[in-house]
């Protein structure tokens, strides 16, 4: 049975409900963060804010404590590249990587700010990384990006990386078979409950992607490792249009067995 979550994050409802500029996308974010399998790694959080009254800044990083260097090493390093890379300091000072990215967000938004008039419009970006999920051999982290600068709309992006916590790879969809047929229609399936359509055809309706009749192809956002199997997760834009918000669902490891590699059946063990 392929679960498609209801329900918000933590995460998602503080940011993307605070979020009525224009449009509201259908449904939000469905995706609902999993209580960690094995509950195991010490988190530690970092933050940094600044607010001009007018423009708004504020990163949050958690990261591993006593994880082991490798872990952790690639953790904090997949965290600055998810927040544009820039960040040329000693990735163990995570204060410093989150006063870092606070200040590199706030200033388009004074920039914004002094060149438009915006009567009384606040312009913010907030940043938080969290754990997702966790479970013997793996570490999935999530990274919620949530940024008003002025429009009709403000941007949210739910992005995430699981981690094999023995060496700190990343895990993507290399370690599946994602080419047949039975794969497709795994994604496929899940999208039309996501959608609530039936049929091929009213799916193809839905999506926004080049060749609406081909394969569905996988999300940007590699596969993110949960308690209840792995979370597939779009982006606004990425398949649909921004009004259908960000396609997200879960499918079972039982329904993936057959097209996991045994880098990521090893995962679960």
């Amino acid at each position: 049975m392929i679960k498609i979550s209801k329900s918000f994050s933590v995460l998602l409802w503080l940011g993307v409900c605070g979020m009525v500029f224009g449009c509201t996308p259908k449904g939000e974010n469905k995706v609902s963060a999993e209580l960690a399998a094995a509950d195991t790694t010490e988190m530690v959080v970092d933050s940094a804010r600044m607010d001009s009254g007018i423009c708004s800044s504020s990163v949050l990083l958690t990261t591993p404590k006593g994880a082991g260097e490798a872990l952790t090493h690639s953790v904090r390093e997949w965290i600055s590249e998810e927040l544009g890379g820039s960040y040329s300091g000693d990735y163990a000072d995570v204060k410093g990587m989150a006063t870092h990215y606070m200040k590199e967000g706030l200033k388009p938004l004074l920039e914004e700010s002094a060149e438009f008039r915006l009567d009384g419009v606040q312009l913010y970006s907030k940043v938080a990384v969290e754990k997702l999920a966790e479970g013997k051999s793996y570490l999935t982290m999530s990274c919620f990006f949530d940024e008003f600068a002025g429009g009709a709309h403000g941007i949210s992006i739910l992005r995430g990386a699981t981690f094999r916590k023995s060496d700190g790879r990343r895990i993507g969809w290399d370690v599946f078979k994602t080419s047949s047929d039975a794969f497709q229609k795994l994604m496929s399936d899940s999208l039309k409950v996501y959608f609530n359509v039936k049929t091929d055809n009213e799916l193809a309706e839905a999506l926004m992607i080049p060749n609406p009749e081909g394969p569905v192809p996988l999300p940007h956002c590699g596969p993110l490792f949960t308690k209840e199997g792995v979370l597939f997760q779009y982006q606004s834009y990425e398949i649909c249009c921004y009004a259908d918000g960000q396609p997200n669902f879960v499918i079972p490891y039982k329904a993936l067995m057959p097209f996991m590699m045994e880098t990521a059946k090893r995962l679960l063990q």
